[in-house]
């Protein structure tokens, strides 16, 4: 395969970490905010970050798949089934992410759903669990991506 179809993969990738790592600067600056606006925009943008991260995450789950003749599930729990899939070989393929990264991936979707029909109240509680399995994402996933690659198109 060329490396020009691991272009959209690795861009992908690239995001899933910029936005996840983001997420990580916001939530932090978060305890020394006393405005109640600064907090929101704060708040808000780490939200926006998280939720951008996961979709980035999908979609290079998504180019691997089409990259691999595979098709994306579809259904309502398409999100969910798009992680348990790659967590586990199909066919020939290998798994695309290992245990770790699938259950933090798992950990980080449940909250962009959170996130995008959330309530009155920020759960500080709930994003930093999620943030705690972003962090991790941002160490394992450039290296998953890269592990799967390798075996795949050496």
């Amino acid at each position: 395969m060329s490396d020009a179809r691991w272009f959209e993969i690795e861009s992908a990738v690239d995001a899933a970490v910029r936005h996840f790592a983001g997420a990580k600067d916001l939530l932090q600056k978060l305890p020394n905010l006393h405005n109640p606006t600064d907090r929101y925009g704060f708040e808000m943008g780490f939200m926006h970050a998280m939720q951008s991260g996961q979709t980035a995450l999908e979609m290079a789950l998504l180019y691997i798949f089409d990259l691999c003749g595979e098709e994306a599930p579809t259904g309502s729990r398409w999100h969910a089934d798009l992680i348990a899939r790659a967590a586990h070989p199909v066919g020939k393929r290998m798994a695309i992410l290992n245990e770790e990264a699938a259950r933090a991936a798992n950990e980080t979707r449940r909250f962009r759903s959170i996130a995008a029909h959330p309530d009155d109240a920020f759960d500080h509680e709930q994003a930093t669990r999620a943030l705690e399995s972003a962090t991790l994402l941002v160490s394992l996933l450039p290296s998953e991506i890269a592990r799967f690659r390798d075996e795949i198109d050496p």
